[in-house]
């Protein structure tokens, strides 16, 4: 049943984007962590380049955005995982153009600023079911191969093998998107769940990013090296990508796309001493 809801998606993706391309010169898509920031440099670069035409569909995951791309469907993918090698082989190329702050968020009204290492297990594996005020936690959870997953993962033995157990509590509700578990969190005071700030800052989310071990996760301490959780972005093209693509692209790396990134969460190239990747 996943894998045909998955191919069932893709297709619709790709018929919605058949359909755009007809008024676009430039389709984008993909992750949906990552589609925020990219309207707002669509919209800058329209601005910059009036002849130019961007559409930024919606979300299509990595994997999708990839598939999309090699299918040529679109003309650029975003993706928050590095490329697999089956990708690569199709002729699949990534750059890795920004890092955000990959946090923990709940809904803006939740009296709480931040956790630990120790309490964010707890909380996943079902041993700490309140915050201190006495409010349920309601926790939000994401698919087992979603990017979120493997970078809970890789916080610590602890935390894995408390996400390990949350799979199997009964009555947990499951995000299939970014924007599915922003609006999730946004919706229920006392909420909890993994999200970045790049796409809180974008999407001007009501949500509260908290600290962790008390480093506040921002751009700022990510590039110091103080906050070491953090979600790579690519931008995902071929050998066929075509030029007006491609001066978006050089866009996003000129200091006016870097100003856009820097203001919405995002750390660019070059990136500092950082932690946490997914593996």
């Amino acid at each position: 049943m996943r894998q045909f809801t998955f191919t069932l998606v893709c297709s619709s993706a790709l018929a919605w984007a058949s359909v755009a391309s007809a008024a676009d010169d430039i389709r984008l898509g993909g992750t949906g962590g990552a589609l925020g920031t990219m309207r707002l440099l669509a919209d800058a670069y329209e601005k910059f380049d009036r002849g130019a035409k961007l559409s930024v569909l919606p979300s299509l995951g990595s994997g999708g955005g990839i598939k999309a791309l090699l299918a040529g469907a679109i003309e650029i993918a975003v993706s928050s995982r590095a490329l697999q090698d089956a990708e690569r082989s199709q002729g699949a190329m990534a750059l890795e153009y920004a890092r955000t702050p990959f946090v923990f968020a709940t809904a803006a009204a939740t009296k709480v600023t931040g956790i630990n290492i120790t309490d964010l297990a707890g909380i996943y594996s079902g041993k700490i079911r309140n915050w201190p005020d006495g409010t349920r936690i309601w926790l939000v959870m994401r698919p087992e191969r979603d990017s979120d997953s493997a970078l809970i993962r890789n916080i610590s033995a602890e935390v894995r093998a408390a996400l390990a157990k949350a799979r199997e509590r009964p009555g947990l509700f499951f995000a299939v998107t970014d924007q599915e578990c922003a609006m999730v969190l946004e919706k229920h005071p006392g909420s909890f769940g993994p999200s970045t700030l790049g796409q809180i800052l974008a999407e001007k989310r009501k949500l509260k990013a908290l600290r962790i071990n008390d480093v506040e996760p921002s751009a700022r301490a990510l590039a110091a090296g103080r906050y070491p959780y953090y979600k790579s972005l690519f931008i995902v093209t071929t050998s066929k990508t075509p030029q007006a693509a491609r001066r978006f692209i050089a866009f996003v790396q000129s200091k006016a796309g870097q100003d856009i990134l820097g203001q919405t969460g995002h750390v660019v190239p070059p990136f500092g001493p950082t932690a946490h990747a997914p593996r």
